[in-house]
């Protein structure tokens, strides 16, 4: 540009913008040629919107060289149901959300390298916490401008984006929503209006990944609001997929009343869980046949094995990742280090070594950090989360009893964790038995727990589990105390007998504070128990799942602190009263009697067996069935249903039982006791007439060929019909195994079989009775011609001298 002065004295000027000056004596005069002048015109304009934009921000940027996409065969459905929303939805607005590390990203950058292919024309930006160029919406809607000006070329839409700067060169101070009316609606208005056949027209699709990520949380909200007040004279033209973790402030947005009719919603958390695990293991089976190829082809050393990684770690691993594809993704990409054997960088992962320092989930713990850092009340937060550790498959405490169980206000959990709904949310569900929906917490993260009890990990928001586990513990006994001794909720409050139940010996090996000392000592436990008598099912739930681990806890407690054995002592006393009263219905009932003495008996003879039932709980084992069907309804002792011992619980001071048999165990003790003299000779002859009654009521087996022939030097006969017979374990304790239920419950071979080795037992410790003498002669007379083809004849022959010996004494 030439620049004159008047009089020809050359003085230093200044060059303005890039337009056409004239200065003369200090005036300033603008050259006004039209194509020379609209040609720099757009020129600024263009400098004006390239000075706004982001470039880090677009799905190809050299910022974000390999941005995560998903894998070839994985998030089909996903990805099918944003293309059909794109070509044929009603609503304007998609939001896609997921919890943190789901894949919203890769969906999103998938989106779009599919749409290019199918000759889509389209828009984006993918904020980012850590980058300052996008970590803020200022340059967004400059961003998309100058994609859109891009994806239109030499037509109404730049044209209508160059005079939309030029009128306000600073409109990129203005909103968001003026933004984007000028330069983003007006020009598609524009181009479009052009055309009113709208039959083959593909939408413009607008991408904006990671609104979470933008650190203004009311950016956030203004512009959701911005493009939604917007976009109403452009549908059916554009198509806009904001992907983002589901916090609060986008949620409130997404439901007000500015956006709730006009978006729809995808959530990644509420897919099909399968269908993500499967996408998920698929992933690490390919990738890691990919590192196995490129270490073996690289390596001069030992080679990975044939079968690396192995079917049980790809399971492990799609576990940890709950469907969320960031810690598969974690995994993999420190597996695959060049300068590491990838076997034992997997070690390291799955704790097989020690890591010496080198994290392999770095990258995942700045993320929980970055999240929890967000908490209003850290401190409540990983309290509560430590009691959700707790829990089991089981029992999931809703969020009204939490809130009850912690003292909290009511709604309390919603303000929680408001903002760490990219870790945990709180949902409606219909749990199991419930009888309407309740709020209950999910993680949507089970490596979460991993970091949150590594301290070396988690710092400041590590858990120390016994501390927590011994709180809570506490409040749970503080809660059942006030209450669950009136009335007792079973589909609420279920759960925290199971939580009670599955931790209360693996919380008490630290320190027993004061606390549970004293909520141990003052539990109201006659008062907890006696309203439910009556409620046999909840009834021995309590017995199972509260009193058992309850004498547990005591006895541990004593373990640990002999100074609390006072505790011990005031409770099993207690607990007397209440099973003796209890007792009375079993003392004065032939059934009830006969069930009392086998559990009385259990283990000591051959003839009173163990019977291993494979239930749902795969320790329960369950006395003689047979005899005892009908008890269901009035054993509200809990006697036929004990525990294997399996399960032990050490001490430095020696093992204990395991955590199901401290009841059936106190209550063995209290039978055996020499002055608890009910439990006498009366009790064993109405067990006895119950077993004469049964064997008078069953024809007499016939002998089959699996069965033992009567010889001399038999101990015992087989019982063909409860296969496997019996095993002898433990120095002389009889067993009886079976897989089938239905094989004991219902067969009156077994039925006999064991009628006949109680009867055996009971005999020799019953009174004289007129009764019982001729429920003897009886049996006796029944079976004395049938001595040969009938089954069992060295029971029927130990019994017949059992009845001798009670005939003829005295």
């Amino acid at each position: 540009m030439k620049l004159r002065t008047r009089g020809g004295a050359n003085r230093r000027l200044t060059m303005i913008s890039s337009k056409q000056v004239l200065v003369t004596g200090g005036q300033f005069s603008q050259y006004n040629n039209y194509h020379g002048q609209a040609s720099l015109d757009n020129k600024a304009a263009i400098d004006i919107l390239t000075d706004a934009v982001a470039p880090s921000a677009f799905h190809d940027s050299e910022a974000r060289f390999d941005p995560p996409k998903c894998h070839p065969r994985t998030r089909v459905k996903v990805l099918e149901k944003i293309m059909d929303w794109i070509v044929g939805a009603a609503k304007p607005f998609l939001w896609l959300n997921g919890a943190a590390g789901a894949g919203k990203s890769a969906i999103a950058q998938s989106t779009i390298e599919e749409g290019i292919e199918r000759g889509l024309l389209h828009a984006s930006f993918f904020f980012s916490r850590s980058d300052p160029s996008r970590n803020h919406a200022g340059p967004l809607i400059a961003t998309l401008a100058y994609q859109l000006y891009c994806a239109f070329p030499e037509s109404e839409v730049q044209t209508t984006i160059l005079s939309a700067i030029k009128k306000d060169p600073l409109i990129f101070k203005k909103t968001l929503q003026r933004q984007f009316t000028s330069l983003v609606s007006q020009p598609l208005n524009a181009y479009f209006s052009r055309d009113e056949s709208t039959q083959h027209r593909m939408p413009f699709v607008i991408v904006i990944d990671g609104l979470d990520e933008c650190i203004d949380r009311a950016s956030q909200k203004a512009t959701l609001t911005g493009l939604a007040s917007s976009v109403q004279t452009l549908d059916p033209y554009i198509r806009i997929l904001i992907a983002s973790r589901p916090e609060h402030d986008i949620k409130l947005s997404f439901s007000s009343k500015h956006m709730k009719d006009i978006h729809s919603h995808l959530s990644l958390d509420l897919d099909d869980e399968k269908e993500a695990d499967a996408d998920i293991k698929l992933y690490l089976h390919e990738r890691f046949a990919q590192i196995k190829d490129e270490f073996d082809n690289r390596t001069t050393g030992r080679k990975l094995d044939t079968s690396w990684p192995g079917e049980e770690v790809i399971e492990e691993l799609v576990d940890k990742s709950s469907g969320q594809f960031i810690y598969a993704a974690t995994v993999v990409r420190y597996v695959e280090s060049t300068r590491h054997r990838p076997d034992r960088r997997l070690d390291i992962v799955l704790n097989l070594r020690p890591h010496n320092g080198d994290n392999p989930f770095a990258q995942l713990d700045a993320l929980y950090a970055m999240i929890l850092e967000s908490a209003s009340d850290i401190d409540k937060v990983l309290h509560v989360l430590s009691l959700h550790m707790m829990e089991s498959d089981r029992n999931s405490i809703c969020c009204t009893i939490i809130e009850k169980l912690l003292l909290f206000d009511e709604g309390e959990l919603e303000t929680l964790f408001c903002d760490l709904g990219a870790l945990v949310q709180i949902r409606w569900a219909q749990e199991r038995f419930d009888l309407e929906p309740h709020q209950y917490l999910r993680i949507l993260h089970a490596s979460l727990f991993d970091y949150l009890l590594d301290k070396e990990r988690s710092n400041q928001f590590s858990i120390d589990r016994n501390k927590e586990d011994t709180k809570h513990t506490t409040h749970i006994l503080q809660y059942l105390a006030t209450h669950c001794s009136t009335s007792f909720n079973s589909h609420l409050e279920m759960p925290l007998l199971y939580t009670f139940f599955f931790n209360t010996f693996t919380s008490c090996w630290g320190t027993i504070s004061l606390e549970l000392q004293q909520a141990a000592f003052s539990f109201p436990l006659r008062q907890f128990l006696t309203p439910h008598s009556d409620e046999l099912c909840l009834y021995t739930d309590l017995v199972q799942f509260f009193v058992s681990p309850f004498l547990g806890l005591l006895e541990i407690m004593t373990l640990k602190d002999p100074q609390c054995s006072y505790i011990k002592d005031h409770q099993q006393a207690i607990l007397i009263s209440v099973i003796n009263r209890e007792l009375e219905r079993y003392y004065n009932d032939d059934m009830l009697a006969c069930l009392l003495l086998t559990f009385n008996h259990i283990g000591s003879h051959r003839f009173v067996p163990i019977v291993k039932q494979y239930s749902y709980v795969n320790y329960m084992i369950i006395l003689d069935v047979i005899p005892f069907a009908d008890t269901v309804e009035a054993d509200r002792l809990f006697l036929r249903c004990i525990w294997n011992a399996s399960e032990q619980i050490r001490h430095s001071s020696g093992v204990l039982h395991c955590r199901h048999t401290f009841y059936h165990d106190f209550v063995h003790r209290l039978l055996c006791d020499p002055s608890h003299l009910a439990l006498g000779p009366r009790t064993y002859e109405e067990a006895a007439l119950f077993c004469f009654k049964h064997l008078g009521a069953i024809p007499l087996p016939v002998a089959s060929l699996a069965q033992d022939v009567a010889t001399d030097d038999a101990e015992d006969d087989t019982c063909a019909n409860a296969e496997p017979a019996f095993l002898d374990t433990n120095g002389g304790e009889w067993t009886l195994s079976t897989e089938h239920f239905s094989i004991l419950a219902f067969d009156n071979d077994a039925t006999y079989f064991f009628l006949l080795g109680y009867t055996i037992v009971f005999l020799p410790y019953c009174g004289r009775s007129e009764t019982l003498i001729l429920a003897c002669e009886e049996y006796k007379a029944s079976i004395a011609e049938k001595a040969d083809g009938w089954a069992f004849p060295i029971r029927r022959r130990l019994l017949l001298k059992e009845i001798d010996k009670y005939l003829f004494s005295r």
